[in-house]
């Protein structure tokens, strides 16, 4: 029976379990990573009562000028991070589980297959698995970026008034994270070059209501202020850390190029209009100049390898659709409780096990730490004497603590009482005969200063 062009058929929703399984999986790999504890720690002075911080309350090193567009995000991941020691590796896979299936929902509205779909969503989660697995502040972005292709497509299928929903989803996005500067830069693009923007009028509008993201924040108008330091930091300037660009011998990064290429080559099959042509060249050159954009690359194309050529569309049954996802939701919900149950404190912030005996040690002084156990001794109330986002810091300041983290150089600080990293990196931290090894726990080496 056809209706409109819709065809409902009866038939296996291979896409919703595809989603299903993966989600599954990352249960038993899912980690709090680095760039996350240090917002737990300033969303818990915002609940506090403390308002909303412009510094470090945490970090003893000087500090620059830095201003805070985020705290929304800062409040809900300390809200999350109060459900308990799992709370944030279950917000993660949450998150995860939200944008496969919108982008799985995109992809059939634009005639994908179910075989085509559970295709895509493996190839995102192959290509993009460190940025799935682990939980960090860009997690943030992942459903609004999804979200906000999916109304760009429809819109250019048939426009619409209803492209002004834009204005609040940019708004309370870039109150989350940075990465609303790539979908501002993708609905640019939209907005110039496909016919779904509308009359004029309506494209300038919805381009400067988004806009308002630069102003509209906890930070103000010093939102771009905040903007221009994150993208300039030291780790950005160097191409060091989560700023590295994409190598072809690392094995992550050769996966996410072939998932992209194969990807691209599926979305061209598609014939996708001109502004997808534009967003996807300016997201290779980001992907280009920083593997981490490469997530945005992969969720981009995505639904577009699923697009089919000719204009049918095939639905599945509504009774079966939802049967699937009800027994997949719960079959997912079974594993993720059995995973974490299983890993225990491995899916909690990293090196929690510690804390209480660098608490001890260091007696109230400042501990330099590696990351990101740095982070999870600034939620946990130890100064610290410096700790992501590194561009709350002085250029120097930086510099000092990336050399740190890359080599174990301790930065000349004589209030620096003690020296914590992983066994692995202690070595390298006693070469500087300024470090002596005082006490190792569950992998960690505490140094203090050589008699």
């Amino acid at each position: 029976m056809s209706v409109s062009g819709v065809v409902a058929e009866r038939r296996l929703a291979v896409g919703t379990v595809a989603v299903g399984l993966w989600v599954a999986v990352a249960a038993w790999f899912v980690i709090v990573g680095s760039d996350l504890m240090w917002v737990v720690a300033l969303g818990d002075v915002v609940r506090s009562g403390g308002g909303v911080p412009s510094s470090l309350p945490f970090a003893s090193a000087p500090q620059a000028e830095w201003h805070n567009p985020i705290a929304l995000a800062q409040v809900l991941f300390s809200a999350v991070h109060g459900l308990g020691p799992a709370g944030l590796a279950s917000f993660q896979l949450l998150i995860v589980a939200v944008t496969l299936t919108v982008v799985l929902a995109e992809g059939r509205r634009l005639g994908g297959g179910e075989g085509r779909g559970a295709l895509v969503v493996s190839l995102v989660v192959i290509g993009a698995s460190v940025h799935l697995v682990i939980a960090r502040l860009p997690s943030l972005s992942l459903v609004p970026f999804v979200v906000a292709m999916a109304v760009l497509r429809h819109q250019h299928d048939r426009p619409s008034r209803a492209i002004w929903w834009l204005v609040p989803l940019f708004i309370v996005w870039g109150n989350l994270h940075g990465g609303v500067l790539v979908g501002l830069a993708v609905l640019g693009v939209f907005l110039v070059a496909s016919p779904g923007g509308g009359p004029l009028l309506r494209r300038v509008g919805v381009g400067a209501g988004c806009a308002l993201t630069f102003v509209v924040t906890s930070a103000g108008v010093h939102t771009p202020a905040y903007y221009i330091s994150a993208l300039g930091n030291e780790a950005a300037a160097r191409g060091t850390d989560l700023w590295a660009r994409p190598s072809l011998t690392h094995p992550l990064d050769v996966a996410m190029i072939a998932a992209a290429v194969v990807l691209a080559v599926l979305a061209v099959r598609g014939r996708p209009p001109l502004w997808e042509w534009l967003a996807t060249a300016g997201l290779v050159l980001g992907t280009a100049s920083a593997g981490r954009h490469g997530i945005w690359l992969l969720l981009f194309l995505a639904p577009a390898a699923m697009r089919a050529r000719e204009p049918a569309r095939v639905a599945l049954a509504p009774v079966a659709a939802r049967v699937v996802a009800i027994v997949t939701l719960v079959a997912v919900a079974a594993s993720a409780a059995a995973a974490f149950t299983v890993r225990g404190a491995a899916v909690g912030p990293p090196g929690s096990e510690v804390v209480d005996v660098v608490r001890k040690a260091a007696q109230g002084r400042p501990v330099l730490a590696s990351e990101p156990l740095a982070e999870t001794l600034a939620q946990a109330g130890v100064t610290v004497w410096a700790a992501n986002p590194i561009d709350a810091f002085p250029r120097d300041v930086q510099a000092s603590f990336l050399d740190f983290l890359h080599d174990g150089t301790v930065p000349d600080d004589p209030d620096i009482a003690l020296v914590v990293v992983g066994a692995d990196a202690a070595p390298a931290v006693e070469r500087g005969g300024d470090w002596t090894p005082s006490l190792r726990v569950d992998g960690y080496v505490l140094l203090t200063p050589a008699p």
